[in-house]
């Protein structure tokens, strides 16, 4: 009989990137471990259902109170501790529960832990309780600047079985934390595993710049941003585009995440009204095989999205980053193309379009690059999965 293992993640919420990598940890899991059962749990279970069309649990005891506290800090420790005694009496199915890449650990600048933080934590205390191997497979993370926040990442390594991360920083934030990460393991994002890429494209293609926004995160560690944050954001991405347009340029723009359409579209309305000397197509790809598809081939891609810049890379398409989060710093530096890159919270028009102008004028020495390191990237991330994958056997989880 096979290993029955569970894969944890905000799955089904509409994130591509989320759902790309527990597509490519499914795929390498039914590669290399015989006769493996994979269940997955989440949060939003029926979404979840819908875009794996496998067996799927929710990550989350039943709740069924909506009252005037249920924003509360009582409210909010009832339910966690709801959800350990469910997440306890649920690992004991299963042989182990997985982590399948994701910025799990991301706790945003200057943040509580809260959200995936806090579900790491209560699933790797139940998996403890059970005894059930607990394996974080290339997830990403971000500094902590709180003492709490630090803490509460402590608290989830500590009932970590097998530990690896997606990138360099996020290894040593957790480090940081007073964990002992010696023998921790370090890879890629488990996406770049794939073998299928770049893919083709039509001559129309290769003059289309894509431009991605992003529902732009708080400069200030909220939870949300400000009024003024979106306000000087959208109008500068805005003039951004404008400028192209007005320059002859075909702009497509890509959105890769659900929060970020009604961004786009007001962004696009800004600048394609009556006078306007060019149109701009705005796509929401269903998956990250339409991700890649959108961008195979083009000139250029001007995002923020990690696994949007992750799909431009595979593709070997250069980008501009408009940076938002320490994950998109690091793939940018990583991938050759971290001088043309922006911050989110305080470019100018002008200064993006430097870097887009910059970035195009060097496309085919940054091809080639991008060349180098998608290979490197693929290698290194199926030794970090194979390497994984031979200490959970070492538990007798798997075989």
């Amino acid at each position: 009989m096979g290993a029955h293992v569970a894969l944890l993640a905000e799955l089904g919420v509409s994130s591509i990137g989320n759902d790309a990598s527990a597509v490519q940890v499914i795929r390498l899991l039914e590669d290399r471990v015989g006769g493996v059962e994979i269940t997955i749990l989440s949060r939003e279970p029926v979404g979840a259902a819908t875009t794996f069309g496998r067996s799927t649990l929710d990550a989350r005891a039943r709740w069924s109170y909506h009252g005037p506290w249920q924003d509360s800090g009582v409210a909010k420790g009832v339910r966690l501790m709801l959800d350990l005694g469910y997440l306890v009496r649920l690992a004991g199915r299963f042989d182990a529960i997985v982590v399948p890449g994701t910025g799990a650990l991301e706790a945003g600048q200057g943040g509580l832990p809260r959200g995936t933080l806090l579900s790491l934590l209560v699933a790797g205390v139940a998996a403890r309780v059970r005894a059930v191997p607990y394996v974080w497979l290339a997830i990403g993370g971000s500094r902590y600047t709180r003492a709490i926040t630090r803490w509460a990442v402590r608290a989830a390594a500590s009932t970590a079985t097998v530990r690896s991360y997606r990138d360099r920083e996020t290894r040593e934030a957790v480090g940081a934390t007073g964990t002992d990460i010696s023998d921790d393991v370090l890879m890629e994002d488990v996406v770049t595993a794939r073998a299928d890429v770049p893919l083709g494209a039509s001559e129309d293609d290769r003059e289309v710049v894509v431009v991605s926004v992003i529902d732009v995160p708080s400069a200030r560690g909220g939870a949300r941003a400000t009024g003024e944050e979106h306000n000087r954001y959208e109008q500068e991405m805005a003039r951004f585009l404008a400028r192209l347009l007005d320059r002859g340029e075909q702009v497509r723009m890509v959105v890769s995440d659900a929060a970020d359409v009604a961004v786009a579209q007001r962004v696009v309305r800004e600048v394609t009204g009556a006078g306007s000397p060019g149109v701009v197509e705005i796509r929401v790809p269903h998956d990250f095989e339409e991700l890649l598809h959108d961008l195979a081939g083009v000139r250029a891609v001007v995002g923020s999205r990690f696994h949007i810049l992750v799909a431009a890379a595979l593709n070997r398409v250069p980008f501009v980053t408009v940076e938002h989060a320490d994950k998109v710093r690091v793939l940018s530096d990583d991938v050759g193309v971290g001088a043309y890159r922006v911050h989110a919270h305080g470019f100018r028009c002008d200064e993006l379009l430097e870097a887009y102008d910059s970035l195009v004028g060097k496309r085919d020495a940054l091809t080639r690059d991008l060349d180098t390191w998608a290979h490197g990237a693929r290698d290194r991330a199926l030794r970090g999965v194979d390497e994984v994958l031979a200490r959970l056997e070492r538990t007798g989880a798997i075989s």
